[in-house]
């Protein structure tokens, strides 16, 4: 069958163009950028993620840790910094489900967002692992929250998942958080990695 002269001509176009004057436009701003790669190679009390990274860039940022406490039967806490202090006050609210068995314990006006059901253990291949957002870090008309997922390995090296919620009671909505802080419930942090993602809205 011919080709008509359209076809035809098509088919002769070169395949690389040249381009002059300004290209202008709104570069895409929907990513997910790495902030924070770190390793805990030697014990601590806690780890700390400062404004450094925690500001107002992003108002969502995504965590990915994995953290074995120094001791046995201990559960993974989670506060944040508000003007750089850290909050221990009762202002926190939180909701944590067991997916194996159905059960929950939750929490309001307590002074830390509790992020495993079951306590982890401290030998080789315990602890825990989360993986979760935090929202509304600089909204002052909703309170910052935390909605994530846990995988926790106990002493008896059984292991358990986990869905958290929590973060500010409604009357601390105003607050601005500009740091968190991941903990145990007793005992330092033997090991572990923490990375940190700014996600634009």
């Amino acid at each position: 069958m011919a080709l008509s002269k359209i076809q035809a001509e098509s088919m002769n176009l070169a395949d690389t163009y040249a381009f002059s004057g300004t290209v202008t436009g709104t570069p895409d701003t929907s990513d997910m950028k790495l902030l924070l790669n770190t390793t805990i190679s030697s014990q601590i009390a806690e780890f700390d993620i400062s404004s450094t990274y925690v500001n107002s860039s992003y108002d969502t940022y995504y965590l990915d840790a994995t953290l074995l406490p120094a001791s046995d039967a201990r559960l993974g806490y989670l506060r944040v910094f508000v003007g750089g202090t850290i909050q221990t006050g009762t202002k926190y609210s939180y909701n944590n489900l067991n997916t194996d068995t159905g059960q929950r314990v939750f929490d309001s006006g307590t002074s830390i967002i509790r992020l495993s059901y079951n306590s982890t253990g401290s030998a080789s291949g315990e602890g825990f692992t989360i993986s979760g957002h935090f929202q509304n870090i600089n909204n002052t008309a909703k309170p910052f929250c935390f909605s994530g997922f846990s995988n926790t390995v106990q002493t008896d090296a059984a292991h358990v998942g986990n869905i958290i919620l929590g973060g500010f009671n409604p009357a601390d909505r105003s607050d601005v958080v500009n740091g968190i802080r991941l903990l145990f419930s007793a005992g330092d942090i033997a090991s572990g990695t923490v990375k940190l993602y700014g996600l634009r809205a």
